[in-house]
């Protein structure tokens, strides 16, 4: 009986692993003639050994086992039809207003009256702390029922000048699939792991069976989980919204010359003015160091100035000592060649 659980829980295993490769097309030759190979030895471990005579349902439990599976899964993939299709949607979206904060304001108060919410938001207040300055932004990861998506995508292109925008759809419907039988393989070995450990009467047999159990329960977990997140990801799409402030909103179709020439003209004189502008706004700003540096300098300045002037003094005093020691020396010299001369 021991040998013939553990031979029966490898047949099992064996199917499992079968009937989770049916549902993926992408399993190699090598894997399947491996899978194969160890089905027909367990198979003949069965047949070979007598005391497997007396047990009823042994290799017909492996038959039906396989059966079930395949039919969960081949029912799994002809079912579903255009409707049913897992489709995930995420839109990408770039929008310039002229009313920033109302804009923002109302973006969030319409994401709400639509049963979505804000997964994700980054907003810029147009000034930091090193005194740099540039246009507000909010860039926004919004998460909305797929039912309610082409409503809000208006609301954005009516409310808001949309420069850019962009859908990606992305079908996973045979990912799903595949998941759904998988969980079902192993709910259907589940219940067969846990008759047999209700018959069983012997403690290694137990701790064999339960083993397998609880991989069986994670497997079971981990699908289940994928599920769940392919439910989330195709019941909300996913909408990737920048807001921009401008003053101006971009032009939606292309320029004449002209037109061109007399904006970038007018673009000119707004950006020397601002320049201007920036320069005040600078200046102003920097009057205090400004300040403090011209005292500053100032200050060494008149150091220098006077040690200058000290060492000219000096300078002068020793230059007439020297000239004072000449005249001296001369008039000594002079006076010696006098008293010489007599």
């Amino acid at each position: 009986m021991k040998k013939f659980l553990k031979v029966l829980i490898s047949v099992m295993i064996v199917m499992t692993l079968v009937a989770c490769g049916s549902s993926s097309p992408g399993k190699s030759e090598s894997a399947a003639s491996t899978t194969l190979s160890f089905a027909t030895e367990s198979k003949n471990a069965m047949y070979e050994d007598a005391a497997y005579a007396d047990f009823d349902g042994g290799y017909g439990y492996e038959e039906e086992y396989a059966t079930e599976s395949t039919a969960q899964s081949y029912d799994d993939n002809k079912n579903f039809n255009d409707s049913a299709r897992k489709l995930i949607k995420t839109y990408s979206i770039n929008a310039e207003t002229e009313a920033f904060d109302e804009f923002v304001q109302a973006t969030e108060e319409r994401i709400g009256a639509l049963k979505g919410y804000i997964q994700d938001m980054d907003s810029f207040n147009g000034s930091s702390y090193t005194g740099k300055t540039g246009s507000r932004y909010c860039n926004l990861t919004v998460r909305v029922p797929v039912a309610n998506l082409e409503e809000f995508v208006n609301f954005v292109g009516n409310a808001a000048n949309v420069t850019n925008k962009s859908l990606n759809v992305e079908d996973i419907t045979l990912q799903y699939v595949d998941s759904e039988s998988r969980k079902a393989t192993y709910e259907i070995e589940q219940e067969r792991l846990l008759a047999l450990l209700e018959k069983c009467d012997n403690v290694e047999d137990m701790i064999t069976i339960e083993t397998r159990l609880s991989e069986v329960r994670y497997h079971l977990e981990s699908q289940a989980s994928q599920l769940r997140t392919y439910d989330n990801l195709v019941d909300y799409a996913t909408v990737y919204l920048r807001i921009s402030e401008v003053t101006k909103y971009t032009p939606p179709e292309p320029e004449g010359y002209w037109e061109r020439v007399s904006r970038s003209f007018s673009e000119g004189i707004e950006n020397v003015v601002e320049g201007f502008k920036d320069f005040f706004v600078g200046f102003v700003g920097a009057l205090p160091g400004l300040t403090i540096f011209v005292v500053i300098a100032v200050i060494v300045i008149l150091i220098i100035r006077a040690i200058i002037k000290s060492g000219d003094k000096k300078r002068l005093k020793k230059q007439e000592a020297r000239a004072d020691e000449l005249m001296r020396q001369a008039k000594e010299t002079a006076k010696k060649n006098a008293e010489n001369g007599q």
